[in-house]
């Protein structure tokens, strides 16, 4: 009951988003918004962490498992992409190190911002 009590409360978030994604004019998708809503209740303390900790570790134990069929469907187009592959590999790095940048400057943000209000 526990999982079904966090699993309502993540998808009570992910329907927020989709409201928000009707009524909000920008082209964003309504899971970005529930997860925009999702960070700022748990900020501002409405949702608390042991409500949607469990299911959340789950969730990311089985992430994984929704990049297989893209995987797969790489090898059904490589005679498409059996010239571009060495572009396409450069720029699959390169968003990878950008974004593992863009991470590493946020969470030192929020740290030193956390840290300097505990002062």
């Amino acid at each position: 009951m526990k999982y079904l009590f966090q699993f309502m409360i993540i998808l009570f978030f992910v329907f927020l988003g989709e409201i928000c994604e009707h009524f909000i004019p920008l082209p964003i998708a309504g899971s970005i918004y529930g997860l925009l809503l999702l960070f700022v209740a748990l900020c501002l303390h409405i949702v608390k962490l042991e409500w949607v900790s469990d299911i959340a570790d789950w969730f990311h134990s089985v992430m994984a498992l929704f990049f297989i069929a893209p995987a797969a469907a790489v090898i059904d187009i490589w005679g498409d992409i059996s010239d571009i592959w060495y572009y396409l590999v450069f720029l699959l790095v390169a968003t990878y190190v950008v974004s593992m940048i863009a991470t590493g400057k946020t969470a030192d943000y929020f740290i030193r911002t956390n840290k300097d209000k505990k002062k």
